[in-house]
């Protein structure tokens, strides 16, 4: 006869387990599912950024901070200008082609120099030195600014050489050719028509070669303006920089004794109204071009400060093509420590200076070095300065260049930034990307896509992201007042306003931000079973107005569902003996009724006790005065056991 055991197996109760999210400094992931997110992590973090030890609270506000232009159009072009008198003023060019210059809350046109009719969407690039604003859009020639005018540069003829012959009667088997340009303020003609001597010996100088004098007509213009000319010479198709003559003169003998320099060419474009040039950036006590009208793949050198404003080889000039008509054009430039960093669509480049002497005078020679030929950047106005690095955004998201532990300290090295919002540029069309602007300001690289709407931040501090912010912008500047004071300046899409970001501000020129956090789908460390949520603690610092939370499970059908929701209000107030009735009895001299305790810190205990296999917690304001700083969240629940596991998932 079989033997049945029938006691009831013991009572098992299911594994309590527990979640703690101290810090939320690992920012927005998108990247991941919000299963696989880490703890510190958010899958959603609208209108946010990170405070104190990674507690997400309420972005910046803004605020308009003056009008820059007439009623339509856009701000391309926004920057500071600090003179020598500690005097400031903020500059902005819009779509009506006049630059402004702030005037209170309103502005003053500068007059001397417009851009017909506006840059039209095209970005506006400037560049302070010397007391001076250089201004270049790409359109026209380049534009100087130096209080209270706009200066342009007028472009002067070519000259012509009429004659050449050898005074030593020396003679030989060789052709001898030459060519000149004219050297105004700013930059050069492009050469004359090459005039060729033949039967000339191979070497100049001395008996056996003899001197060349060469004879050419001057050019018509005014002596403040012609600086002088530059002879190129001696082999047919191959003339190089020999001399800078003076602009009085109208010979020129070569006894030889000049040395043609490699890498000294004629110039192929006329520069002598001043490059045109889509971007300009101050290297040390050099202004340097590029995006030059013509040559795409152009770096354009000037001399040194007070040569600053040109660029014929005399005066420290030059330039590099960098692998020209390879269908890889320039898109930005760059200065990192002693070197200029080059960026084209495709590929990253560096560019360093040295200088060699020929005769009287040093030429600036650039030497030119690959840092990759399988990234390039895709925004010119993404490139920014941070720290020791240099941000920029390419095809796949945002990369810094710099140094790198590890590697040579003197090899640059690009790395992506971006990985935990990748999807987010993925979603971008190429000329959402191709828009994008960005700056530094307050640890934070903040890079905004006109037209979209949308900003986005990379915290330096905490190496993570927060956004999107739900404003754009077509400019940035970081502004310094005649105080001193540091304002973060931009710009709308399709305004002429100028606002500025401040933690002061606690809305958007009076409309109110708002804000959405939403953390991980918590899955208490099995995502196969169902538990029961029974206790979660939030707290919250610095509250004001309304926080609405709302806590989500998924149930054993497999959707989400809402187990609760509820709001949060500081509790302030004065309870305690001596502020509190007691029926009517009054216990202290205040005859007031209790309320809650004034405090930084808001705590609050949610017993849900719902079964569900995860969690996640969404927190919104959207009043003007509403925030809160977000310092911790903890919980704890049961495993409900393989019981509540819905039959659905079963096969067979």
């Amino acid at each position: 006869m079989s033997v049945f055991n029938t006691r009831p197996p013991a009572y098992r109760p299911g594994r309590d387990v527990n979640f703690d999210w101290p810090t939320f400094r690992g920012g927005l992931n998108t990247y991941l599912q919000d299963t696989e997110i880490a703890r510190n992590e958010l899958a959603q973090a609208d209108n946010m950024m990170l405070t104190a030890g990674g507690a997400p609270t309420k972005r910046w506000g803004s605020a308009l901070y003056h009008q820059a232009g007439n009623v339509t159009g856009s701000v391309r072009g926004l920057k500071g200008f600090y003179k020598s008198n500690t005097t400031t003023e903020l500059l902005a060019l819009t779509d009506d082609g006049y630059l402004t210059a702030r005037s209170g809350a309103s502005y003053r046109t500068l007059t001397g120099a417009s851009w017909g009719s506006g840059p039209s969407g095209v970005q506006v690039y400037m560049a302070q030195l010397d007391d001076s604003m250089y201004i270049v859009n790409g359109r026209r020639e380049l534009v100087r600014y130096g209080n209270p005018t706009l200066t342009g540069f007028p472009t002067i003829s070519v000259p012509v050489i009429t004659g050449a012959s050898n005074i030593s009667n020396a003679s030989g088997s060789t052709t001898k050719s030459y060519r000149l340009t004219a050297v105004s303020q700013v930059g050069e003609t492009v050469p004359s028509t090459p005039f060729e001597l033949g039967n000339q010996p191979t070497d100049l100088g001395g008996i056996a070669g003899g001197v060349l004098r060469l004879v050419w007509t001057g050019v018509s213009t005014a002596s403040s303006i012609l600086q002088g000319f530059n002879l190129y010479g001696r082999n047919s198709g191959n003339e190089r920089f020999l001399a800078f003559i003076p602009g009085n003169a109208t010979i020129y003998l070569d006894n030889g004794s000049a040395i043609p320099k490699e890498f000294t060419y004629p110039p192929t474009a006329d520069s002598t109204g001043g490059p045109i040039a889509k971007y300009v950036k101050r290297f040390q006590d050099r202004l340097v071009f590029a995006g030059i009208d013509g040559e795409p793949s152009r770096v354009l050198i000037s001399g040194r400060v007070p040569n600053h404003e040109k660029f014929d080889l005399s005066n420290g000039g030059n330039y590099i093509d960098i692998e020209p008509d390879a269908g890889d054009d320039i898109v930005q430039i760059e200065g990192f420590s002693d070197r200029i960093v080059v960026f084209k669509e495709r590929s990253i480049w560096e560019v360093r200076l040295t200088t060699e002497q020929i005769g009287n005078f040093f030429v600036t020679v650039p030497t030119l070095k690959l840092i990759t030929s399988s990234i390039g950047c895709i925004a010119p106005a993404s490139v920014t300065s941070v720290d020791n690095d240099i941000f920029f955004l390419s095809r796949n998201g945002v990369r810094s260049l710099g140094y790198q532990q590890g590697f040579n300290f003197d090899v640059l090295r690009t790395n992506e930034i971006s990985v935990k919002i990748r999807p987010v540029f993925k979603n971008l069309t190429t000329m959402q990307k191709q828009n994008a602007v960005a700056i530094y300001h307050d640890n934070k690289y903040i890079i905004a896509f006109p037209g979209k709407d949308e900003t986005y931040i990379f915290d330096r501090e905490r190496l993570a992201w927060l956004g999107p912010w739900s404003l754009d912008s077509t400019v940035f500047d970081v502004f310094y007042d005649d105080n001193n004071d540091q304002h973060l300046l931009f710009s709308r899409e399709s305004e002429v306003l100028v606002d500025e970001y401040s933690e002061t501000f606690t809305d958007d020129k009076g409309t109110a931000i708002d804000t959405i956090l939403k953390t991980r789908n918590e899955d208490f460390g099995d995502w196969s079973l169902f538990k029961n949520i029974r206790n979660l603690f939030i707290q919250l610092r610095n509250v004001t107005g309304t926080v609405e939370v709302t806590i989500k499970l998924e149930s054993r059908r497999g959707t989400s569902f809402t187990a609760t929701s509820f709001n949060i209000v500081p509790s302030t107030g004065n309870s305690g003996w001596g502020a509190d009735m007691w029926g009517a009895a009054e216990w202290g001299d205040t005859n007031a009724a209790p309320g809650g305790i004034d405090t930084s810190f808001t705590i609050r205990w949610v017993n849900l006790n719902k079964l569900g296999r995860v969690m996640s917690m969404t927190f919104r304001t959207t009043e003007q005065a509403a925030n809160y700083e977000l310092a911790g969240i903890r919980g704890d629940a049961r495993g409900a056991g393989r019981g509540a596991t819905p039959g659905s998932w079963r096969v067979g």
